[in-house]
């Protein structure tokens, strides 16, 4: 008795200290309450322009997916938590499980695998002193991840949620900034060749987290009624696919939407990823998604490392992993038809303002590119798989090359069937509610744009002209802000956001250049290219 009289006093004075520490929590006087999980800031930081920001990390948008919620839609609400939160883990705890192939462009990835499938978590970054009842416009970044690695943490590929804020501020010119994770690899994007699954995980996922953004944002000062979505590369096709919901009668909870470089590969028949599919299979020693459901974490890893890194990606660009590789899918559930037919037929979610836009060289870096022309008729048949001799000559023709240089016939080629013309369709089908970009600053590769529309600085989000940085920068906060004129000096370098007209009216394209935005027509030979691209793709001989 005399030896456990001690440590009881010691268990005492621990249970004290821990209801003490909570208490303090609760009288923290930047504390969220959301009714499932109390928040506080988990840190806060200042901006070069001298705007606070609290930064409130890692809230849970839905239940972990695990067990049997693995390849399911995910659930909400997110769970109860008892204690105060503050966010304070690493990307390398939350991430979603991924796999970075070898030569990916960021070393430090290449060849990794990591993360979780406990991953359901978002990021809020809001200006000190916002509360609630002020309304502030809402920006929901939608992280690019070639559908296999990142997340919202992660800079160097996806948003520097301080660049914005870098621009003078003043009490009207608040905003708020929500980042959120989604499933990647084989638990988000295994094609629905089982009854018992869902299919595009991380555009459900994304969907949840919006949802939570429009329900929750109020309580950090933000406004439901004006919340833009933007993403790029996946992000952006997924945000595609959202507006392509169940035949654009999915309600959607967001206003605006900028969608950048969405990465959309051809692919209608979902029997091209059965091989893909049965690889998952017979990796894990499973017949079917039940039992992949009683898989552990670990098998699990192996086999997202087994499909992404040791297997092989096809030629055609957009996508990585063994087969077809991982991307969203014509499902039947969420999306029943190519988006060249959907938005053609009109079945989009019509309600939607969009900005839409690529850069000019996206295939540079992202497409196989050895041993041109001869292999050009591979490169087409990777994403056109049963198109004829006569079809493959007759895009050869609409790229000129040099013969110093015939890569560009594969980096134009890949450019164009990806991106380009999914951002036209876009644009055409939106019509008066729709901006297009091309972002043609040198070398205008896949993803330099997020450097400008996101400039924070030239040792993180290196650019090439300030100028027009500036210009894109102030561009987006107009857009968001719902305004037709700059809102401060640094704006002027855009021009009013009126002279960007809608695409209905001309066809007009907002060139971003290094000496800022420049209006122009639609080129004739694009318009050209990407007739003859819809058409062989929309050719049910041509197996899409």
């Amino acid at each position: 008795m005399t030896k456990l009289f001690p440590r009881i006093i010691s268990l005492f004075c621990l249970l004290i200290g821990l209801k003490f520490a909570n208490s303090r929590g609760h009288d923290h006087p930047d504390l969220i309450d959301l009714w499932y999980a109390k928040h506080i800031p988990t840190f806060e930081n200042t901006t070069s322009a001298n705007a606070t920001l609290l930064s409130y990390n890692n809230i849970r948008y839905a239940e972990p997916p695990l067990g049997w919620k693995r390849f399911r839609k995910p659930q909400t609400p997110p769970p109860y938590q008892h204690k105060i939160q503050n966010g304070d883990l690493s990307s390398w705890e939350t991430d979603c499980l991924s796999s970075a192939p070898v030569g990916v462009p960021f070393p430090l990835l290449s060849g990794l695998t990591w993360g979780s499938e406990d991953c359901l978590f978002l990021n809020v970054v809001v200006p000190k002193g916002v509360k609630e009842g002020d309304k502030v416009p809402v920006l929901h970044w939608v992280v690019g991840s070639a559908y296999a690695f990142g997340g919202k943490d992660w800079v160097g590929f996806g948003l520097n949620a301080y660049g914005l804020f870098n621009q003078p501020l003043n009490l009207t010119d608040r905003f708020i900034i929500v980042t959120h994770n989604y499933r990647l690899g084989v638990p988000g994007w295994l094609p629905k060749l089982d009854e018992d699954m869902n299919g595009n995980l991380g555009v459900w996922d994304t969907l949840a987290a919006v949802e939570w953004t429009k329900k929750y944002i109020h309580k950090f000062g933000g406004d439901p009624e004006n919340i833009t979505v933007f993403g790029q590369s996946a992000g952006a096709a997924i945000i595609t696919w959202l507006l392509l919901a169940r035949e654009g009668n999915m309600v959607l909870p967001f206003q605006q939407a900028w969608v950048a470089s969405p990465t959309i590969a051809p692919r209608k028949n979902l029997e091209r990823s059965r091989p893909l599919f049965d690889e998952v299979l017979n990796f894990t020693g499973c017949h079917s998604v039940e039992c992949m459901r009683q898989l552990p974490a670990s098998t699990m890893r192996d086999v997202n490392k087994h499909i992404l890194i040791e297997s092989t990606s096809g030629p055609g660009g957009g996508s990585l992993g063994f087969g077809v590789g991982l991307t969203p899918t014509i499902d039947g559930e969420l999306v029943s038809d190519l988006p060249v037919n959907t938005f053609a037929a009109g079945k989009f979610n019509k309600k939607v303002k969009v900005v839409v836009g690529n850069t000019m060289l996206e295939g540079l870096g992202l497409s196989s590119d050895r041993n041109m022309p001869n292999r050009f008729a591979e490169i087409v048949r990777a994403n056109l798989p049963n198109v004829t001799n006569e079809s493959i000559a007759l895009l050869q023709s609409l790229y000129p090359y040099s013969p110093e240089l015939p890569e560009y016939l594969a980096w134009a080629f890949i450019t164009d069937i990806i991106w380009t013309c999914t951002v036209t369709n876009i644009a055409h089908a939106y019509g008066d509610k729709a901006r297009r970009f091309l972002f043609s600053v040198p070398p205008s590769t896949h993803g330099l744009d997020l450097s400008y529309f996101f400039f924070a600085d030239n040792s993180t989000t290196p650019v090439v002209s300030l100028k027009t940085a500036y210009a894109a920068e102030s561009t987006l906060l107009q857009y968001m802000f719902r305004r037709d004129f700059p809102s401060n000096p640094k704006a002027l370098y855009a021009g009013p956001i009126s002279e960007w007209k809608s695409f209905a009216e001309n066809g007009t394209i907002a060139n971003i250049t290094v000496d800022g935005f420049e209006f122009a027509l639609v080129g004739q030979d694009l318009i050209k290219r990407c007739e003859t691209i819809n058409e062989l793709i929309r050719d049910p001989l041509n197996g899409v």
